[in-house]
């Protein structure tokens, strides 16, 4: 039991030990952005073609104290001349004295054949999701292309899957002045393509209903005093003469 126990403590000390993952990995024209955690820290860039399960490691961008890598070197695969073949999954790991961290997925800032381009527009109570149904992907697979809109509350982590669609879609019954955030990806029969677009967060606006029962009561009110004031005035009138 003793024995058991040392092992856990030393394997929690030297998790605790790992690097921290890098933070706000994107790609943007070819080139691979994040931002470093602590000093010290070197980094490298894998990534994943579609429909491949086998990660592979960026040569250019192996230990590299580097907090940027031109990822223009990997190419479209040479399988066939279908679009989605020249998207990838890419990813960074920090690394520390041979310690790693956890790998992060980059996003893409840039609407392309592997990232769908979106754009939102909030209301009082819903937020609607812009898409475009004609994309490279879509021409060549009609409707086994689709888009698939993650979402939720900013701070939610990670966004959930909201639902899979070709055309826009409007989300309803949101909580005004709440900030909820949308991130989409492209799918092929259902597998997912990357990267995914990076997370936009809007707030739901209020309502512009305006409570006009306190205008209409004053209104009535003043009327009402303005009456009084004639009324009486015309009676001393009277009196007086």
């Amino acid at each position: 039991m003793l024995l058991i126990l040392l092992c856990f403590h030393t394997f929690t000390w030297v998790a605790s030990q790992a690097p921290p993952p890098p933070q706000n990995v994107q790609v943007e024209k070819g080139q691979l952005t994040w931002t470093p955690g602590e000093p010290g820290v070197t980094y490298t860039v894998n990534y994943r073609r579609f429909n491949s399960d086998k990660w592979e490691a960026l040569p250019a961008c192996i230990q590299t104290p580097s907090h940027s890598c031109n990822i223009s070197a990997i190419g479209p695969s040479d399988t066939n001349g279908s679009p989605e073949n020249s998207c990838v999954t890419l990813r960074v790991q920090a690394e520390r004295r041979g310690l790693r961290s956890e790998g992060v997925k980059a996003c893409s800032r840039d609407g392309d054949v592997c990232t769908p381009p979106f754009s939102i527009l909030t209301q009082p109570g819903s937020l609607t999701v812009f898409l475009n149904d004609d994309h490279e992907l879509a021409k060549e697979h009609d409707n086994n292309a689709k888009h698939r809109i993650y979402f939720g509350r900013e701070g939610e982590s990670p966004l959930q899957e909201y639902e899979d669609t070709v055309a826009s879609r409007t989300i309803e019954e949101l909580e005004e002045g709440q900030r909820y955030c949308v991130q989409v990806a492209y799918t092929l029969h259902g597998k997912l393509v990357e990267p995914r677009s990076c997370i936009q967060c809007e707030v739901i606006p209020a309502s512009e209903h305006v409570n006009r029962t306190p205008m209409i009561v004053g209104l009535l009110v003043g009327i009402v005093v303005l009456a009084i004031i004639i009324l009486a005035f015309s009676c001393a009138l009277f009196f007086h003469h």
